[in-house]
């Protein structure tokens, strides 16, 4: 599949599509993050006993979150932290590529930054042409 690149309307755009399933995906995450711990086989138990079964709530957990996981990624737009709702959208811009950056709350689009920086480097959109 070939790489897409996004106008700052194409990524508002999936900012719906984004919302809902983000709150989903958060939600799923605070609850796998809860139980890790009790349904994480420790080492010496999958050794000993050839692996441990997991609960199958826990398993449906899991493949919830992966199958969200996958409908954002189908649409070209990169997860770069569940746990804050961070979404880079790949974009070129003066001839390189940049990401626009977008976190769940935001109204909009608003915000990119190099490849190499991520959210640290942040820049506001406004007073840049990028359409």
């Amino acid at each position: 599949m070939d790489k897409r690149f996004f106008t700052v309307l194409e990524a508002n755009e999936l900012i719906p599509f984004l919302t809902e399933r983000l709150n989903r995906l958060s939600s799923i995450y605070q609850g796998l993050k809860a139980t890790a711990d009790h349904h994480t086989p420790k080492l010496q138990d999958v050794l000993v006993r050839g692996g441990i079964p997991v609960d199958l709530g826990y398993l449906d957990l899991v493949a919830r979150m992966q199958g969200l996981t996958t409908e954002i990624c189908a649409q070209g737009c990169h997860i770069k932290d569940v746990e804050c709702g961070l979404v880079d959208f790949p974009t070129i811009w003066e001839g390189r590529e940049v990401y626009l950056c977008w976190k769940l709350g935001e109204r909009e689009v608003s915000f990119w930054h190099e490849i190499d920086t991520g959210f640290a480097g942040r820049r506001p959109l406004r007073n840049e042409s990028r359409s």
